[in-house]
């Protein structure tokens, strides 16, 4: 037993040899000399308004429903703005201002219009309302375009009996409802991209194709004014300028006016 205490301990030897140190050298790998700094934060994605997306979803369901039931007559309002043939097959095959195809896109049109206007302001011009923002904003959009549309539908209608020329305003208003109703599936899609890309680049993009489908109502109705003999061209031209372009400047010069005076 004194032998077994007297004798020396030798295990850390063993584990020594049969675990040898790890030797240490020099890494290839060398530092680098960047500067450390914060990350940066993405900028927050705005969220969109339950209720658009349910605006458009009504859309496409209307839409849908034109597609399966109407087919043949919408693809006759579809060719009728770069067709005779196709628009007087509209006249011939019944009236198109009390078809169900015609309040179907009409609530596209308007809805569309609408919208279009309210994300135009909110990404481009930024003009706030503190009376109507929001939906409320929309909605209000909504019932100046009826009622403008309304009225000059009604003065449209009262200068062609005064100067006795109904023919040809019957044939100048649906060529404008034509227009307005092919008008509704183009602003659908691009609505799309507009709302939830949240650019400003396609809402140029859309203004731009939409001014070029007004400036093409002008033209058609300018061609359609010809057939009337009774009346100067220079005279037919005012006319229609004050019809197409004089509301809508009266209402851009309202706006702005509107805008300096709430210090926008």
């Amino acid at each position: 037993m004194s032998r077994i205490l007297s004798s020396n301990d030798t295990t850390p030897a063993l584990e020594s040899t049969v675990f040898p140190s790890p030797l240490y050298r020099e890494s290839i790998f060398t530092g680098h000399e960047l500067t450390p700094s914060g990350f940066p934060s993405a900028r927050p994605r705005e969220a969109v308004a339950v209720w658009i997306p349910a605006v458009l979803i009504a859309c496409f369901i209307l839409l849908a429903w034109v597609r399966v039931f109407d087919y043949q007559r919408f693809r006759q309002v579809l060719l009728a703005p770069f067709s005779k043939r196709f628009m007087h097959q509209l006249t011939r095959e019944g009236n198109l201002f009390r078809e169900r195809i015609s309040i179907a896109l009409g609530i596209v049109y308007l809805l569309t219009y609408a919208l279009f206007l309210f994300e135009f302001n909110e990404q481009i011009l930024g003009f706030s309302f503190p009376e109507a923002a929001g939906g409320w904003l929309f909605i209000a959009i909504i019932l100046v375009f009826t009622v403008f549309t309304a009225v000059k539908v009604a003065v449209v209608r009262l200068l062609g009996i005064i100067f006795r020329t109904r023919e040809t305003t019957d044939d100048y208003l649906l060529n404008t409802l034509i227009l307005a109703l092919v008008s509704g599936p183009f602003l659908l899609a691009s609505l799309v991209l507009i709302v939830y890309i949240k650019s400003a680049i396609p809402v140029m993009i859309c203004a731009a194709v939409f001014s070029l489908l007004i400036l093409f109502r002008f033209i058609r109705g300018f061609f359609i004014g010809l057939e009337l003999r009774k009346f100067s061209y220079l005279f037919l031209f005012v006319y229609l300028c004050t019809l197409e372009f004089l509301p809508l400047l009266a209402l851009v010069k309202i706006l702005i006016d509107q805008s300096q005076s709430k210090g926008v």
